[in-house]
């Protein structure tokens, strides 16, 4: 991409997703990754260096500490241990691979949609190869997709935008999710809560019943945790409660607004 075409890589069509998804690798994510995670926190731990307290929950780590939003989604499995764990949007497969470290009894596999994340996951992680593939979640549902015990996203339905999109791939998280949907996602960007809420009643999803939990990581980080079972978790009904302390951004809570509003859900009667 020109140092021109970067300039003016966010004056895009407001209704349009954050990223050309064709050329995010090297527009984006691997100089981000390099930059500023790798940078800032422990992106790969080695081996011994991540620890479960299997008192408190928390994640204990040796030296340099991982990104609070991994924290999260590695204290939630270790609470919830599934036997089988699926990222949507593995980027470079560092979530998984210090996952499939701290946890190696649990099944983990990733999919992305770029194949140029998926090959620099396999170089990141070559162990985790056989274990990845190649998934749109924005596409309508495959029976070839993963099924897990817990589906779950870090930063990727945040970015999406584009028509109806986003109501599809989290259609498609729950419907591949056989008891756990966990999404680690700036919680401005959608109104996450409203959002699932309306897919549940309007009848899209396979589950026959569904909980909406937050679930937070013990440094802070938030999630939305759904589940097929009430946990002995607080409970949302509202993205007011999600966002309770946070700073609103008026542009990201204008998009999220107008994003919602694409929605039309259930049949309808004319």
């Amino acid at each position: 991409m020109s140092l021109f075409d970067r300039f003016f890589y966010k004056s895009r069509k407001f209704y349009d997703d954050d990223f050309d998804w064709e050329t995010y690798t090297a527009d984006s994510y691997e100089r981000r990754l390099k930059g500023v995670v790798e940078r800032e926190n422990r992106a790969v731990a080695k081996s011994g260096e991540l620890r479960l307290d299997p008192q408190s929950g928390r994640i204990e780590v040796d030296g340099q500490d991982i990104h609070p939003n991994q924290r999260a989604i590695l204290e939630a499995i270790a609470r919830l241990k599934p036997d089988s764990v699926h990222e949507v949007g593995c980027g470079a497969g560092d979530h998984l691979a210090n996952g499939a470290a701290l946890f190696p009894h649990i099944a983990f596999s990733g999919a992305d949609r770029g194949q140029t994340q998926l090959d620099l996951a396999a170089r990141r992680h070559p162990e985790l190869a056989p274990h990845l593939s190649l998934q749109d979640i924005t596409m309508p549902l495959s029976r070839h997709w993963p099924h897990a015990d817990l589906v779950y996203s870090q930063t990727v339905l945040m970015h999406i935008h584009t028509a109806v999109s986003h109501f599809v791939g989290l259609a498609n998280m729950v419907n591949t999710a056989r008891k756990y949907v966990l999404l680690m996602e700036n919680q401005q960007c959608h109104n996450f809560v409203e959002d699932i809420i309306n897919l549940r009643d309007g009848g899209h999803f396979a589950w026959q019943e569904m909980f909406i939990h937050r679930f937070d990581g013990t440094t802070g980080a938030r999630t939305i945790l759904l589940s097929k079972e009430r946990l002995d978790l607080p409970e949302l009904s509202s993205d007011a409660a999600l966002r309770d302390g946070l700073k609103p951004s008026r542009r990201r809570l204008k998009r999220a607004t107008a994003d919602s509003a694409r929605g039309t859900f259930g049949v309808r009667s004319a």
